[in-house]
């Protein structure tokens, strides 16, 4: 093992045993309830983690061998020990391939996605908004809600998206958090007649009436 990666290894281990002293089991079983599974997880609240990580100086390639352990909370801690001024487009999939947990890819769109560079928004509103995969539009959605990123150019891509995911729940729930919070820049009829576009619709009006 290289220097640098048993340094790794430690300073994961003593993470880990921190984060193993807040165990919740009642949260385990009711998470595992609700068919939560696949990383180990110890039931850790996210602000405990937050809280727990942000004792940790950030450390981007560390961030990184975090989130690659099949762990709940290292992964949940990876989005707070992550610099996001040093994310490239070439590594944004590494933190969303193979992550089927909301939970795990709404913490990564906040505190890391949503502090990084323009051009790494750009970037996602040009691939992932028109992509062809429906996560990484979600997280893409996810991520521009909480930037200052031009709704005017997130919003002809939003319509596309909810064409193409036509029946995706979760690329709509996205899409309708983006669009409550820019209710101002929105015009409904661009949404289309699709399951998705009905759904965004029909909650917009719930929520501002339909205009």
């Amino acid at each position: 093992m290289d220097t640098k990666m048993e340094n790794h290894t430690s300073r994961m281990a003593a993470l880990m045993g921190r984060l193993r002293r807040e165990m919740n089991g009642a949260v385990v079983e009711s998470m595992q309830r609700a068919g939560v599974r696949g990383a180990l997880n110890y039931g850790v609240s996210i602000p405990t983690i937050r809280e727990i990580a942000s004792q940790t100086p950030p450390d981007h390639t560390f961030a990184r061998f975090l989130y690659r352990q099949q762990v709940r909370e290292l992964r949940l801690a990876a989005a707070t020990i992550a610099e996001p001024e040093a994310l490239t487009p070439e590594e944004l999939m590494e933190w969303v391939e193979g992550i089927d947990h909301l939970e795990i890819l709404d913490e990564v769109a906040l505190r890391l996605f949503s502090r990084a560079p323009h051009a790494i928004h750009h970037f996602m509103a040009e691939q992932w908004l028109c992509g062809a995969e429906p996560m990484p539009c979600y997280v893409a959605l996810m991520t521009l809600n909480r930037t200052a990123y031009p709704p005017q150019e997130v919003m002809p891509r939003l319509s596309r998206a909810l064409e193409r995911f036509a029946s995706e729940r979760n690329v709509a729930r996205a899409a309708l958090a983006y669009c409550t919070f820019h209710f101002d820049a929105l015009d409904l009829e661009q949404l289309p007649d699709t399951e998705s576009g009905r759904f965004v619709r029909e909650e917009l009006c719930d929520l501002f009436g339909c205009r």
